[in-house]
């Protein structure tokens, strides 16, 4: 058996070693934490846009579409929610080239932006006027 040694304990090698890997893993973990923070946001974020489309949608519903070029057009509005801005377009019809058939397909387009104009969502649907 051997004797127990007098200076028991870690080396400065094994300190600095040690220090180094728990150093990376308290990266690691920095990292994941703040992407994870950024990932909430962005879903909030997503979670609000869908609230003020649905929001514009109930207050400036498109009654008919015989007069669609009064219900669709909206202004922006951003007392829907704060910080948001819900508005909608109807984007002009254009004459079809001679000999072709008029489709009767209209583009409706409704947008909601926040971060004070830097952010913007965009749902873009197709009508279809008949006669």
């Amino acid at each position: 058996m051997t004797p127990p040694r007098k200076n028991a304990g870690f080396t400065l090698v094994e300190l600095v070693l040690a220090i180094i890997i728990l150093g990376g893993a308290l990266t690691v973990l920095y990292r994941s934490v703040t992407l994870s923070a950024s990932m909430v946001q962005a879903s909030r974020e997503r979670e609000e846009v869908a609230y003020v489309f649905t929001l514009g949608e109930l207050e400036y519903p498109i009654r008919s579409i015989e007069d669609l070029e009064n219900d669709a057009e909206v202004s922006p509005d951003s007392s829907l929610l704060k910080g948001y801005t819900y508005e909608r377009t109807l984007d002009e019809k254009e004459d079809p080239p001679e000999g072709v058939e008029d489709d009767g397909l209209r583009v409706l387009r409704t947008t909601v932006t926040w971060a004070g104009g830097k952010q913007r969502q965009e749902i873009v649907r197709y009508i279809r006027e008949t006669e």
